[in-house]
């Protein structure tokens, strides 16, 4: 039987459609992607494995409520260990061979400014957690922080000094990198604006193991507060060889040395004296959202969560959550982050301004007498 022309051209047209319904099709019934490049194994690790646990509970949370519009969330992990050139060849490998609708990076700042220029060529959206104001610096509008930026962190550990402690001659010991020296900068610049001179500065490098020197040649200067910008492992070990020396006064610690992965190798004794500022008091005690948190994260993970792999779990949500409203698109989504203003997480407010800084809130905290629980001692908001 011959077709008539008006029937072969429907024919020809359902033919050639076909491959497209079925492409639509798959893509309806595929998970989508989320790349993650965060430090699993080696030193950084301490930290690296909240990241992914926090990512794992968010994507199996996702996941339980439905997903997003109907279809899987699915992170894929890269290890970061503790290498800047390890970090930009698992980005590069995951934006090839899975090509994520957006990414997870590293804490880690010198690990975010190395992958950053691969961020510009992919563009797709990123969330970071590394402090350092120079990655933001940079003004990749693909990069969204979600944690306070380190001029912030500094921020507070100057006002804890100042107005808790009451300092007049402070000290500050950092990290040699990115992380710790903008960090120091700041510090000393809002000493400076308050009318207070830091008497006396010190540096130590990453694998560094022994601080004394730097340690007792502040105490020879008199300080009366030391500010310390520290990451998990190498802060531990400042604040217990600080107790063996017999330093006497306050010290006050970033963020990274109270996370329970670097508190595992203190002692209450070595936290005595010690006040520190970190992104956010995680307390149970409130109920809600953030004691649904913990319980669950612990009975899952063995471990209590800390303030980095809160705000990675925070992030998953704000990603699921943009992802429904504007899909895939890259430049969409990044759009739907950039206007993002006052959406509450567990751990933080998030409002996001031009350089892509998302959070301007901490905490300050001390541990409780004789133990290595912290307690609250004040919130302080910045912006």
């Amino acid at each position: 039987m011959k077709m008539t022309r008006q029937e072969f051209l429907k024919a020809l047209l359902a033919a050639t459609a076909m491959p497209w319904v079925a492409a639509a099709r798959a893509e309806q019934g595929s998970p989508i992607i989320v790349g993650a490049t965060v430090p699993m194994t080696g030193p950084l690790s301490l930290t690296g494995k909240q990241y992914h646990n926090s990512l794992m509970m968010a994507e199996e949370d996702i996941n339980k409520a439905g997903g997003i519009n109907g279809r899987s969330l699915k992170i894929v992990f890269e290890d970061t260990q503790a290498s800047n050139s390890t970090a930009v060849n698992a980005f590069v490998k995951l934006a090839q061979e899975t090509k994520p609708s957006l990414f997870f990076l590293s804490s880690y700042s010198t690990q975010n400014l190395a992958v950053a220029p691969e961020l510009k060529k992919v563009q797709v959206p990123a969330f970071y957690a590394g402090g350092a104001d120079v990655v933001a610096e940079g003004g990749d509008e693909w990069m969204f922080r979600v944690r306070p930026a380190d001029s912030v962190s500094a921020e507070g550990m100057v006002q804890c000094a100042l107005n808790v402690l009451k300092a007049k001659k402070p000290g500050i010991l950092y990290i040699q990198n990115d992380f710790g020296q903008g960090g120091a900068q700041t510090a000393a610049e809002r000493f400076e604006a308050a009318g207070v001179s830091v008497v006396g500065t010190g540096a130590y490098g990453q694998n560094d193991k022994d601080f004394s020197a730097q340690l007792l040649g502040l105490r020879g200067k008199g300080i009366d507060v030391l500010l310390i910008f520290n990451y998990p492992q190498d802060g531990a070990l400042v604040l217990r060889q600080a107790k063996m020396l017999g330093l006497k006064m306050p010290l006050v610690t970033s963020s990274a040395a109270l996370v329970p992965a670097a508190l595992q190798l203190l002692s209450a004794a070595d936290l005595d004296g010690v006040w520190g500022v970190v992104d956010t008091f995680i307390d149970p005690s409130v109920g809600g959202r953030m004691q649904d948190f913990v319980e669950r994260f612990k009975a899952k993970f063995g471990t209590d969560p800390d303030p980095y792999g809160l705000a990675y779990y925070d992030g998953a949500m704000l990603a699921a959550e943009g992802l429904r409203k504007v899909g895939t698109d890259p430049k969409a989504l990044r759009d739907w982050f950039a206007a993002v203003k006052g959406w509450q997480g567990i751990g933080h407010f998030y409002s996001y301004d031009a350089k892509g800084n998302g959070v301007f809130d901490l905490a300050v905290v001390k541990s409780k007498v004789g133990t290595k629980s912290l307690e609250l001692v004040q919130a302080i908001k910045l912006n």
